[in-house]
């Protein structure tokens, strides 16, 4: 089955210095909402920038290691535009 998990990322440096703003922030474990606008996505997975990337492995790709020693395929997928936080969610960032 396919799950759906979306991380959001700290603002970065550069982007406090030119005035950027979070947009969106989490409600539950399952939803988030984008602000001024206040409408909601459900997923089956949201984790706070304070979230940890131990918490996110767990979640999302630690049993996918597993169900691997049971003979089964798996793949995890960063998707997103430009900047969005792919590469700091697959722990390779220096930022």
């Amino acid at each position: 089955s396919v799950r759906v998990a979306v991380r959001i990322r700290p603002i970065l440096g550069k982007e406090k210095v030119e005035g950027c703003m979070e947009c969106v922030r989490p409600t539950s474990r399952t939803e988030l909402v984008m602000e001024g606008k206040e409408k909601r996505f459900t997923f089956d997975y949201v984790f706070g920038k304070e979230s940890s990337q131990e918490e996110i492995y767990r979640a999302n790709a630690s049993p996918l290691v597993h169900s691997l020693f049971d003979g089964y395929n798996a793949t995890v997928l960063a998707y997103g535009q430009t900047g969005s936080g792919k590469t700091y969610t697959m722990g390779t960032s220096t930022d």
